[in-house]
């Protein structure tokens, strides 16, 4: 029995070129001119729980616990407004992959996004998917990226051995390599820095790629480019 946990943003749906732009301007909206990194990266945890709680610490912002909530409510509220307008597009051949999984008995999935719950399903939804919500976890749940993963797999298959993560960022494959699960890279942002990656679920790595990621995490669970070589890749 293999686990596989999906990300959600840019993973199973094209989103993260309007989530990043709602949630700034949701930051800004309600915050005001407060100083917001421009580089992902550079937060200590990259879900919305643990963006929002850094930039609410970063900028002494009192009432923190009132103006999370505020937040998290409003930035749903643009993001439903958004999709209304603009429907989600799926990743490509991902609802016929989630579809064909979970007819399959040798897989248990789940899903494990950095994302708020409520806008996640608004995304899945809109992009024409149907799962079952008990398998998705959220930066409700967790505000580290790992804490998440983890929340999934104990409740979905807690004594699976054999775990591989799919994401498109670099804080998803260094996730799953401190977890030491498999994984597998998809989209451009992953290109070339892991060794197991997909440009979208119609490829034709696509089946024999969950294999694969458990192949290279049992001969060596630092398989995969970690941090520091992520960053040396960078500054070439």
């Amino acid at each position: 029995m293999i686990t596989i946990i999906f990300d959600v943003d840019d993973t199973l749906v094209d989103s993260m070129h309007f989530d990043i732009a709602l949630f700034i301007k949701t930051i800004k909206e309600l915050l005001g001119d407060v100083v917001v990194h421009d580089d992902w990266r550079k937060f200590k945890n990259v879900t919305d729980s643990g963006i929002l709680d850094q930039i609410i610490d970063e900028n002494n912002i009192s009432d923190a616990k009132e103006v999370f909530g505020r937040v998290r409510k409003r930035f749903g509220e643009l993001v439903m407004a958004h999709l209304e307008a603009n429907p989600c597009k799926p990743k490509r051949g991902a609802i016929s992959a989630i579809n064909e999984l979970n007819k399959n008995k040798n897989y248990i999935i789940g899903f494990a996004t950095g994302g708020w719950r409520h806008t996640a399903l608004m995304k899945l939804k809109s992009a024409g998917f149907s799962i079952d919500e008990s398998t998705l976890f959220s930066s409700d749940d967790h505000h580290e990226r790992i804490g998440i993963m983890n929340c999934c797999k104990n409740r979905i298959a807690q004594s699976c051995k054999d775990i591989v993560y799919v994401g498109d960022g670099e804080w998803d494959l260094e996730a799953a390599a401190k977890l030491q699960w498999g994984f597998i890279g998809i989209g451009d942002r992953l290109k070339g820095k892991t060794k197991v990656w997909i440009e979208d679920f119609i490829s034709e790595h696509w089946e024999s790629a969950p294999s694969k990621a458990l192949q290279r995490r049992r001969g060596s669970p630092t398989a995969d480019f970690g941090v520091k070589q992520l960053k040396e890749q960078e500054n070439v």
